[in-house]
């Protein structure tokens, strides 16, 4: 992987298990010994056959689901260490996630979506409300403030995810499948985005993918199958970028 600023690990995963109904006649065994290293400003698709594990590894990485074992450090914290309190204010500042189905509250607008994070965080009302309208305006939602995520097209309600998922800066965003609910020209407008966040910003993006279209998009593409990676690849756009 190549040398840009800030490329310390972000990610470091080593020995990663995960098995559902452990110990029992059917417990199944989703993650294999994964190891993974993603360095600060990568942008990596996860690919792979349905039920290869790609969904459970992007769990794991979000903590959204508990390790059977292994070990996993996002910007230089070993999540292991951390008291569940801790660990769920460290989720909400140092992950974002973005849904395929946006996840958004129906009842508050855009704005306020995108503010709920800061004012989690104790931030006062005011400065948080201003913080949030100046991210939608950067990302093209300036006269979209106030619509509720139904006056919103899909498009435009992603759009509204990823602010929210930006506006802690944290250290590393997860898409799970980010632009699979959406038509093929909303989807490319979304990929241009992300690309702007990272290469803007050198926002670490992990993304869950089916679409080798979507995929490209990004600096490496990790193949996995039966709960490993089988091999990992340098997308065309790092490529043509190192040539």
């Amino acid at each position: 992987m190549t040398a840009t600023r800030n490329r310390e690990s972000i990610l470091v995963i080593s020995g990663l298990h995960k098995r559902y109904n452990e110990g029992k006649s059917n417990e199944v065994h989703a993650l294999r010994g994964v190891d993974l290293i993603v360095k600060r400003g990568d942008m990596m698709a996860i690919m792979g056959p349905s039920g290869c594990g790609k969904t459970t590894l992007l769990n794991m990485i979000g903590h959204l689901d508990r390790r059977s074992e292994g070990k996993i450090v996002i910007d230089n914290i070993d999540t292991a260490t951390l008291s569940d309190g801790k660990m769920t204010a460290f989720r909400r500042d140092k992950i974002g996630f973005i849904f395929q189905l946006f996840n958004l509250f129906p009842f508050l607008s855009a704005v306020e979506n995108v503010e709920t994070p800061l004012l989690l965080k104790g931030m006062k009302a005011g400065v948080a409300r201003e913080q949030a309208k100046m991210l939608l305006r950067e990302l093209g939602m300036g006269d979209r403030l106030y619509h509720l995520p139904s006056e919103l097209s899909g498009g435009q309600q992603q759009r509204v995810a990823i602010a929210r998922a930006l506006i802690t800066e944290p250290a590393i965003i997860l898409g799970d499948e980010p632009t699979g609910d959406l038509h093929s020209a909303t989807s490319a407008e979304i990929m241009k985005l992300f690309r702007r966040i990272n290469r803007i910003n050198q926002q670490t993006l992990v993304l869950v993918t089916h679409s080798r279209w979507i995929a490209e998009h990004c600096d490496y593409i990790v193949h996995m199958s039966d709960g490993k990676i089988s091999r990992l690849e340098q997308g065309p756009f790092k490529a043509e970028e190192e040539n």
